[in-house]
This record gives structure tokens, C-alpha cells and sequence, in this order.
């Protein structure tokens, strides 16, 4: 890789409102530059072409940034910042500048960068931020933010939802296990001994009920009016007697207090007073049939006897009575807190959904929004915002791809401008060269029928000058045979020693011209001389002389009259090849024509997105 060597200038800034379009291969190398790119870093196109593209950079670029740059990129996204450029005379300039990757088939093939806003068109606070960030340029530390997606935070959602759900049913299980466990403990633990002395109590009382009943089966007081027997009642004071052992023995087996379990002992002793020295001795006396015995000891013991043994049931059922509001209190209390905490984590639960619901907000709808407006305005014709393609996950990748996009249109709007100024530039060649052409082609267009007309004319001179010497040739035979008929007539004898006929490619050149100068003198002394002084066959050979350049004279007549009429045919062609070539440039012009069309419309499409 090349790298930059310092480098000294001012900043230049005659391309402010340019826009500057490169390509290069994955390895960074350059395979495309437009002509603004060209002109801006005064290379010719040659030089820049397989030229990396970080010699481009100014010596300032920290390598931390393109590191930076390189990084973003490897990860499929837009890389967006402001850079200092090098120029090849060693001056510099000051660009907003966006790279992206070119991918095809989901793989990437090169990079893409577009910069704009130069020089001017830059605020001094962006520069100013741009050269402090130089300065202070740092590796990009922020890849945690990778894990900050809609897929992952899904996920999260899911399952702190579920967390939120499980934690709840637990509370709310081992609330209901806490509740059901302390009031199964209050009835258990408090309620069954309230109820076992409370039982045992009213027992007592019902037996000295029955001692009391007893005494009216007393034989002197009643008169035989009752229902049923003495034994009766003695049966139930044994049954409730016997209840009552079994009610203390299970109530003797629950866990209890130092203080309940002074209270119960002294109420059993106290009951156990009242059962040996009150209700065993009336029943004996009963059984006996003693009933005055039995009414002494009901009033003298057993009454007294069960009074003290009340009051110690009283003082147990207070402190029993004292214990399970305390223990329901306990229970309420403890409820309270379980209401309180399922509260508490319900408000948790509520505020982190709707704090997570902001931040999805915030993360996902917000750049999804800013997207839809970005490709809004792009619809609109607008490419020169900046769509900011720093978010994360899939937003992110949906700006990344916005920003991607608006990037390449702005290289296609480029590349449209650029074709369409060189389709004016050939147009316009086109049309100065048809011009020309259709010019020279009405010029050749004449001279070719002037031309023709000339060897019409020609031609047809000739076709009459070969009919002049074929009928010459008519004559001139006519004549020899009438010659000859003469001489045969008035010379026998010489004309029978005549030479003979020539052969039939006639006389040679030179004898004929010997022959021609022999003819011609003859012919002039013919006048002068009788009959008589003819020579036959000098009359004869001039006579077939005259004869055979006739024939010639028509054959050549005839070849060039024939040549004259290929000629003429050839020309007739050549004339209909131009009118052709002029219907061709023709539309070639009409061709040109829509081709200028298209440019002003490509020129239309342009100046939308402008």
C-alpha cells in the first residue's frame, strides 16, 4: 500500500460545488474517477486509475480514522465523515465525504466513494471538528452497540416478559403457600386448643349440668313425671368425661408457649380438683342414691370447684385468644408485605415495559420513521440531505441501506449528467459533420449528372459516328466490288495478276500506311490520267484499305460507345448511392435528433434530483 508523505500547500477550493465520484476494488484500489474527481486532485485520469485510493488522503488523516473507516466498511456499512484531501501539486481540500460498500449476489466488490460540500460549502465549525477529531482520533469502541437490535431486543423483550411472569407466579404461589401455611398454622396451632378448651369447658359445664338434673329424680321431690332414668344422666357425665381426657390428650400434643403451657397446666389441675372432689364424689353419691349427699357436694364442690376452674379456662382462652390475634396480625402483616411487594414489582414491571418501550421507540420506530422520510424526500427529487446511518441493528441496516442507496443514485446522476454532455458534445459533432457531408454530397450529386449528362452526349456521338462508319463501310465495300467489276471490264489481263485478297486481319500497319500514301496519289493523278495509266492493283488494295479503317473506325465507335454506356451505368449507380448516402444522412440527422431529445430529457431527469 502506498502511503502518504508530508506534504506542504494551501487549501483550493475551485471545485466547491462539484461532486467528486470514485470507485475501487475490495483491496482499495481505484477503477473508477469521474472528470470532477480528476480535475479536483490534478491527476490525469491515467494516474489515478489503479492508484490507492489512500494516496489520495492528506498526510492530517490519522490512521486511527481510516482504520475506522476500514472497519465500518468490512461490517457492510456506510462510512460518513469529513476529510482532508491531497492534491497531486501538494495542496489540499476539504470534503463531506461518504464511502460505502458495492455489493452484488451478497457479496462485496469493491467500494463506492461520493464527496460533496467542498471547500466553501463547508461550515468553519465542521472543519474546526473535523481537525480536533484528527487530533484526538480514537478506534471506534462502541460494538456493543451491535447487540442493539429488534431481533435481540425481541428476545430480550421475550424473556424479560417471561422473567417478569415467572417472577410474579412464583411471588404470587408462595404468597398463597405463605397464607394458606399461616392460616392452617392460626387454626391449627390457636384455633384447635380455643376449641379443645372451649369443648372441654362447656363439657365441665354440662356435667355439673347433669349432676344438677340428676338430683330431680330424687324420689321425695318428684312424683314419677320423668322421662328417663337416673342412669342417663351418669352415662353422659361418664361420656363427657371421657372426652374430655381424650380432647386434653390431643391438645397436650400441640407446641405450646412457656406461658400457655403454665396457663393449661393450671387449668388441668384445677379441673382435675373439680373431677376427683366435686364431680366423682356427687356421681358415686348419685350412683348410690344419695341425693342429699350429692346436693351437698354440688353446692359445697362442685360448684366452687368448677367456678376456679372457669376462671383458669378464662385466663387460658385470653392469653389463646390474645396469641391468634397476634399470630392473625402476624399473617395480615406479612399479607400486607406480599401485597406490597407484588405491587412494587407490577409498578417495576410496568415501568421497565414502558422504559423499554421508549427505547424500542426511540431505537426502531424513530429511524424507521427518519427513513420513510428519507426515502420520501429522495422520491421527491431531493439527494443532497444527509441520511444518518450511524444507528444499529436492523434500523440501522434499513438507514445504511437508505444512505447506500441515495449514494448510488447521486453516482447515477452523475454518470446521467456526464453522458448526456458527452451525447450533446457527439450530437452536436454529428450534426456539424452530417452538415458537411449532406453538403458535399449535393455538390458530388451534381458534378455526377453533369458528368453524366457529358458521357450521355458522348455516347451517343459516338453511337452516331458508328453508324456513319458502318454505312461508310457499306459504301466503301459496294465500291471495291464495283471497282473491281471496272477493272475487269478494261484491264483482263493485269487484274487477273492482281495480288491477292489480304487475310483477314488485314494489311500490317506499316503497308498500310504505305498503301493509304499509294492510294492517295493515285487518286490524285486519276484525274489527270486516262483509264489507261491506272495501275488495277494499287486501285484495288486503296479501295480495301478505305474499306478496313471503316470497319475499324466502327468497331472503335461501337467499344466506346459501349464503354461510354457501362460508364454512364456506373455513374447512374453512383448517383443513386449518394441519393441513398443523403437519405442515410438523412437519419442520421433524425437519429441525432432524438438522440438530443433523450440528453434534454436525461438533462430533465437531472435537474429533478438536483
Amino acid at each position: 500500500m502506498e502511503k502518504n508523505l508530508p506534504a506542504a500547500g494551501h487549501e483550493k477550493n475551485n471545485h466547491a460545488n462539484c461532486t467528486l465520484v470514485s470507485r475501487s476494488d475490495t483491496k482499495g484500489f481505484i477503477t473508477y474517477a469521474n472528470d470532477a474527481l480528476v480535475e479536483a486532485s490534478g491527476y490525469a485520469r491515467e494516474e489515478l486509475n489503479g492508484k490507492h485510493f489512500n494516496t489520495l488522503y492528506h498526510p492530517d488523516m490519522p490512521p486511527a480514522l481510516l482504520d475506522d473507516m476500514k472497519l465500518v466498511l468490512k461490517q457492510g456499512l456506510p462510512w460518513h465523515g469529513i476529510v482532508k484531501s491531497l492534491r497531486k501539486d501538494g495542496g489540499y481540500f476539504w470534503s463531506e465525504a461518504r464511502v460505502v460498500p458495492m455489493r452484488k449476489n451478497g457479496e462485496t466488490i469493491g467500494y463506492m466513494s461520493v464527496s460533496n460540500k467542498l471547500g466553501e460549502n463547508l461550515s468553519p465549525a465542521d472543519v474546526a471538528r473535523a481537525e480536533t477529531a484528527f487530533q484526538h482520533s480514537t478506534k471506534n469502541c462502541s460494538g456493543w452497540k451491535k447487540l442493539l437490535s429488534v431481533k435481540n431486543g425481541m428476545a430480550l423483550g421475550i424473556v424479560f416478559v417471561t422473567l417478569m411472569m415467572i417472577a410474579g407466579g412464583v411471588l404470587g404461589i408462595s404468597g398463597l403457600k405463605l397464607s394458606n401455611h399461616a392460616m392452617r398454622a392460626l387454626y391449627y396451632e390457636e384455633m384447635e386448643p380455643v376449641r379443645a378448651i372451649g369443648r372441654i369447658n362447656f363439657l365441665m359445664a354440662d356435667n355439673r349440668a347433669q349432676v344438677a338434673l340428676a338430683l330431680h329424680h330424687n324420689p321425695e321431690r318428684s312424683h314419677g313425671e320423668s322421662d328417663h332414668s337416673l342412669s342417663m344422666h351418669l352415662a353422659v357425665i361418664e361420656k363427657n368425661r371421657k372426652e374430655i381426657d381424650n380432647l386434653w390428650d390431643s391438645y397436650s400434643k400441640l407446641p405450646r408457649s412457656g406461658a400457655e403451657r403454665q396457663l393449661s397446666d393450671e387449668y388441668w389441675l384445677a379441673r382435675g380438683r373439680y373431677v376427683e372432689e366435686g364431680l366423682k364424689p356427687a356421681k358415686a353419691a348419685l350412683e348410690q342414691g344419695d341425693y342429699q349427699a350429692a346436693e351437698s357436694l354440688l353446692l359445697k364442690n362442685v360448684n366452687p370447684l368448677y367456678r376456679e376452674a372457669n376462671r383458669k379456662v378464662e385466663s387460658l382462652l385470653t392469653h389463646l385468644s390474645s396469641k391468634a390475634e397476634s399470630n392473625f396480625l402476624s399473617v395480615a402483616e406479612r399479607n400486607e408485605n406480599i401485597s406490597a411487594i407484588a405491587t412494587v414489582g407490577v409498578a417495576f414491571g410496568i415501568l421497565a415495559v414502558m422504559l423499554s418501550g421508549f427505547f424500542f421507540f426511540r431505537g426502531t420506530v424513530a429511524p424507521l420513521e427518519e427513513a420513510i422520510n428519507a426515502l420520501e424526500r429522495i422520491t421527491e427529487g431531493n439527494l443532497s440531505d444527509t441520511v444518518n446511518s450511524s444507528g444499529y441493528g436492523e434500523p440501522g441496516r434499513v438507514m445504511a441501506a437508505v444512505a447506500v442507496m441515495q449514494i448510488n443514485l447521486k453516482v447515477m446522476m452523475d454518470e446521467i449528467r456526464q453522458s448526456s454532455h458527452s451525447i450533446h458534445e457527439q450530437c452536436h459533432h454529428l450534426n456539424h459533420t452530417m452538415m458537411n457531408l449532406a453538403e458535399h454530397s449535393e455538390e458530388q450529386h451534381d458534378r455526377v449528372y453533369q458528368t453524366l449528362d457529358s458521357i450521355t452526349r458522348s455516347s451517343n456521338e459516338l453511337s452516331k459516328l458508328a453508324r456513319d462508319a458502318e454505312a461508310v463501310v457499306h459504301v466503301a465495300e459496294n465500291s471495291e466490288n464495283l471497282i473491281e467489276a471496272i477493272l475487269a471490264e478494261h484491264f483482263p489481263d493485269e487484274h487477273s495478276q492482281a495480288a491477292p485478297p489480304e487475310s483477314e486481319g488485314g494489311a500490317l500497319p506499316g503497308d498500310r500506311e504505305q498503301n493509304t500514301a499509294e492510294s492517295t496519289a493515285d487518286a490524285t493523278e486519276k484525274d489527270s490520267m486516262p483509264v489507261k495509266h491506272i495501275v488495277p492493283n494499287a486501285v484495288i488494295l486503296g479501295n480495301r484499305e478505305v474499306t478496313q479503317m471503316s470497319r475499324e473506325l466502327y468497331v472503335a465507335a461501337r467499344v466506346e460507345a459501349f464503354s461510354l454506356e457501362e460508364g454512364a451505368s456506373q455513374m447512374n449507380q453512383v448517383a443513386s448511392l449518394i441519393v441513398e448516402n443523403r437519405e442515410e444522412v438523412q437519419g442520421a440527422w433524425a437519429t441525432s435528433q432524438r438522440l438530443e431529445k433523450t440528453a434534454n430529457e436525461l438533462d430533465k431527469l437531472v435537474k429533478y434530483f438536483e
